[in-house]
């Protein structure tokens, strides 16, 4: 008979932590971190948990209060093989910039089957804590009311589900035991999930995708479905949490659509006013002064960016929208490239910029999209320019990739294609540590009060990524950024 399960511990240790508001981790008996949720990453400045682990808990906390907090694991009360400070401790975290933010933490060590863990609960100030009760039947509580639809799939079976899980499809809890997940999936996603769901022992790490469930009326969903493998006595089980984001996605849809229109009405205006600058400077400028000049100057750079700016709203739109087809062909990025720095000379102009390329003798082609290319590197030379100091150097440099390269290795790449990379280097203040992770995010930006409205890089990755390429940053603060990205080339036959 085979062993059953404990599946409420199963869904404690396995991903449920994420949803706390309290930051959580867990470290092995040396001290390093091998888990923490998003809430403590967040509390330390970091956007991404992973990047803790390895790392010693201790050096987040204060040296005289992780002795502390070490030490008072000694005054204890064991609840099943779980051994817990006796209160809720006042103290501080030190982030990832060195700033300490008060906190109230309290310290859990587990011993199970021979292995012994740190797990450590910190709440931040805004929360009043109390010192947590870990029972299964408080466990089971957190299970049964959370917000994602939660089930465990064994041998391709469902063998538990939550309340919220019926709530969501609206089938009860032994219908749903009689069927599998690929039932519930809109017959446009079972093809993707049924993949990843019939052969468990593949899937490395956690899966995200979003899917249409079919709910018992016929209703369809839109939900993020999480799956994360297990193996338990040897067992290889599937997590799956289905999160409802049809209010999301559609609140996307509206925004998508209203910037859209938005920025559409406003390019015929935008057009009149430039064309009127263009022929006062072509038929005026030799009776104005040269402060008159200057000023006609600066009307046509501003609209120009403002130009820009409309381009990348309608851009962003058009992506979040899935209306963005490629019209693919082979393409000379030297070419392209020029195009792009004649587009802005106005702008390297003014601030006395050099541009300095690197470019080898041979360039292969590469197979993209004549417009929405031109728009990478007009958004990546845009940004450079930005922070640029007066007289400054932006550099450029195209040069194959080595096809042992880890990166030709990574999701969404080519096999079996050469690529090409191109790397724009500024000299500009750079960009912090904590950020690189962030700024190709939508409306991410470095500096709030800085200008443009954090679009251009989102654009960028979406588009090298359409083209089954890469972008990426590295930066030294106080020396300068250097972004890069690679696209494939197209094999001359």
């Amino acid at each position: 008979m085979k062993e059953q399960p404990n599946y409420v511990e199963l869904l404690i240790t396995s991903g449920l932590f994420h949803c706390f508001q309290e930051g959580v981790w867990i470290a092995d008996i040396d001290g390093r971190i091998v888990f923490a949720n998003q809430s403590f990453a967040r509390l330390l400045g970091l956007e991404m948990p992973e990047r803790l682990h390895g790392r010693n808990w201790r050096e987040f906390f204060p040296p005289a209060e992780s002795a502390a907090l070490t030490k008072s694991l000694l005054a204890i009360e064991t609840v099943n093989r779980i051994h817990v400070t006796q209160r809720v401790r006042e103290t501080k975290i030190i982030t990832v910039d060195n700033q300490t933010v008060p906190v109230a933490t309290t310290m859990l060590h587990k011993t199970d089957a021979g292995q012994e863990w740190f797990i450590g609960i910190v709440y931040p100030k805004s929360i009043a804590p109390t010192p947590p009760q870990i029972t299964e039947g408080t466990a089971k509580h957190l299970i049964e009311n959370t917000v994602d639809g939660i089930c465990i799939i064994e041998n391709g079976e469902i063998v538990y589900l939550n309340q919220r899980l019926e709530e969501l499809t609206g089938y009860n809890a032994p219908q749903l035991l009689r069927m599998d997940l690929q039932q519930l999936l809109n017959p446009i996603d079972r093809k993707t999930i049924t993949r990843i769901l019939s052969e468990p022992s593949r899937i490395l790490g956690r899966v995200r995708e979003e899917v249409k469930i079919l709910s018992r009326t016929g209703k369809e969903i839109e939900c993020e479905l999480r799956i994360v493998p297990l193996t338990v006595n040897g067992r290889t089980m599937l997590l799956c949490y289905l999160r409802d984001i049809s209010a999301l996605k559609q609140a996307e849809r509206t925004h998508a659509e209203f910037i859209a229109m938005v920025s559409h009405d406003l390019r015929t205006p935008l057009a009149a006013i430039k064309e009127a600058i263009s022929l006062l400077a072509d038929t005026a400028a030799p009776r104005l002064e040269e402060k008159q000049r200057r000023y006609l100057t600066i009307a046509r750079e501003e609209l120009d960016r403002l130009n820009r700016m409309i381009d990348n709203l309608i851009e962003a739109s058009r992506m979040e929208a899935g209306k963005v087809i490629l019209n693919l062909e082979p393409l000379a990025i030297e070419e392209l490239l020029n195009i792009a720095l004649e587009s802005l000379s106005l702008l390297i102009t003014k601030k006395n910029l050099k541009i300095e390329k690197r470019l080898p003798a041979k360039i292969p082609p590469v197979l993209g999209d004549h417009d929405r290319l031109l728009r990478v590197l007009n958004n990546l030379l845009d940004n450079a320019i930005k922070y640029s100091p007066e007289g400054g150097t932006i550099r450029i440099d195209i040069e194959p990739v080595d096809p042992e390269v880890p990166i030709l290795s990574g999701t969404g790449i080519l096999a079996n294609t050469r690529y090409v990379k191109v790397t724009i280097t500024d000299q500009g203040p750079g960009i912090p540590a904590e950020f690189l992770d962030r700024i190709f995010g939508k409306f991410e930006r470095v500096d709030p009060h800085g200008p443009g409205i954090g679009l251009g890089l989102a654009i960028v990755r979406s588009i090298v990524e359409l083209h089954h390429g890469k972008v990426w940053a590295r930066s030294v603060l106080g020396e300068g950024t250097r972004f890069s990205f690679i696209l494939p080339t197209k094999e001359e036959t």
